[in-house]
């Protein structure tokens, strides 16, 4: 940025006694008066011993500011609670800047992990009660007790209605068997497979929670959460592997026995003939069915809900923890830290530019040229850029830009000369120092 004449005429007055010459400052640049005296000067690729002199090369002052930036915004408002860098430190992308108190965050990341395996168990017990193929066995007894009862009031049944109850009663008795039996082999098989890999995330859950046991915000850490919500993955699944090695209820086996006894005793009916009494028992069949698919589908109504709202308890505890997250603000790019609002104590809010992450690799440094001279100078002239107070730390530079609208002034109109560094070799120049502009 360009430093006006009263900043910079003390420097360049002590510097002009040092070198026991007469300096001239005009119009915020800095000309040397070589009357008495040529300045000699090498030029780049020329041969041994090749010299010629410049005279009157101007040279000006200011500070070097980047091009890029990014600016940071926590995401969740709160109370900081650490600093870890100041203005002007070099971070890496992701290094963390400064922490939030995440206390209320922490526990809204508890409570969506309590509705979340409320949601499960509210599902397992569902499952429990239901099954999808239950509700295609109810409507397929209903529609087999409504044809029974059609054909009981028409006098009798055919050849094919007589198959298809045997058929039933057969369905029927595998039904009970199945159920006598327990699960199948491949499932056991799936489910201590799903027990074993929410044994290893536990595990694996708890070895990250001890590289940070030592902290004394343990319990806020993502470690924490993490094990915690592994933990509960791994009890669920016990209590599933547990659930269908456990002996069939005795509720359930009776049911399935008691649907079995009424399709045997249907096709019992149909081939040992009609009477007043059957016609009764079929009316009641029908009832009972289409009671039962009723019941059904209210329990798979239900199970839907079951899911969704597991779904959405997955989508809130991610959500809070993603929040929690935030609570750690950290550094988007690798630079340097140009502004940082965070103070311990400080109330921030979730948009407000809590800092500034600029790019050191790209700087620049506008001046002030006079009018006489910024005719004379073209977009990619070379320009020498030296570090205040080291003349030998320097980077050959160029012009990126001149201005064409002039900076309001005294004397000859001035205007805004930018000069951008290189990306190399500038490691010794960092945002805000004090450098001069040679034009060479």
């Amino acid at each position: 940025m360009f430093r006006t004449v009263s900043r910079v005429v003390p420097i360049l007055l002590l510097i002009g006694f040092i070198a026991s010459g007469v300096m001239l400052v005009q119009n915020g640049h800095l000309t040397t008066d070589l009357a008495a005296k040529d300045r000699v000067t090498s030029v780049a690729g020329a041969q041994p011993n090749a010299v010629e002199a410049q005279v009157n090369i101007p040279t000006y002052f200011g500070s070097l500011e980047v091009t890029k930036s990014r600016g940071v915004t926590p995401g969740v408002g709160g109370e900081v609670m650490e600093v870890f860098v100041e203005v002007g430190d070099l971070v890496e992308e992701g290094q963390e800047l400064f922490r939030l108190d995440s206390t209320q965050l922490s526990w809204v990341v508890q409570r969506a992990e309590i509705s979340l395996e409320l949601a499960r168990i509210s599902l397992l017990e569902l499952d429990e009660q239901s099954s999808e193929g239950d509700l295609a066995v109810a409507q397929a007894n209903l529609e087999l007790a409504k044809t029974n009862l059609d054909k009981l009031q028409f006098g009798g049944v055919t050849e094919d209605e007589l198959a298809a109850t045997r058929a039933s009663a057969t369905a029927a008795w595998a039904r009970y068997n199945e159920i006598l039996a327990g699960p199948t082999e491949a499932r056991l098989q799936q489910l201590r497979a799903n027990v074993e890999r929410a044994e290893l995330a536990v595990t694996q859950a708890q070895r990250a929670y001890n590289e940070v046991a030592w902290r004394g915000d343990v319990g806020r850490t993502p470690q924490a959460a993490n094990l915690q919500r592994v933990t509960i993955d791994l009890n669920v699944a016990q209590a599933s592997y547990s659930e269908a090695t456990q002996p069939a209820r005795a509720s359930e086996l009776q049911g399935a026995l008691a649907a079995a006894h009424r399709a045997q005793h249907a096709l019992n009916e149909l081939e040992e003939g009609i009477s007043e009494v059957d016609l009764a028992v079929g009316r009641a069949r029908v009832a009972a069915a289409e009671a039962t698919v009723l019941r059904t589908m209210e329990l798979a109504t239900g199970q839907k809900s079951a899911e969704l709202r597991v779904s959405q308890a997955l989508v809130n505890l991610e959500e809070s923890q993603q929040r929690l997250d935030k609570a750690i603000v950290r550094a988007p790019i690798t630079g340097v830290v140009l502004s940082l609002n965070a103070e311990e104590g400080k109330v921030i809010g979730a948009s407000s530019l809590a800092a500034e992450i600029g790019d050191p690799s790209a700087l620049e440094l506008v001046v002030g040229i006079p009018q006489d001279q910024v005719l004379t100078m073209s977009v990619g002239d070379p320009v020498r850029i030296t570090r205040f107070g080291s003349d030998d730390i320097s980077v050959l530079s160029t012009i990126s830009k001149i201005s064409p609208i002039s900076l309001p002034g005294k004397g000859n109109s001035t205007f805004p000369v930018t000069i951008r560094l290189p990306e190399e070799g500038t490691a010794q120049f960092n945002p805000g120092i004090f450098v001069s502009a040679t034009f060479e």
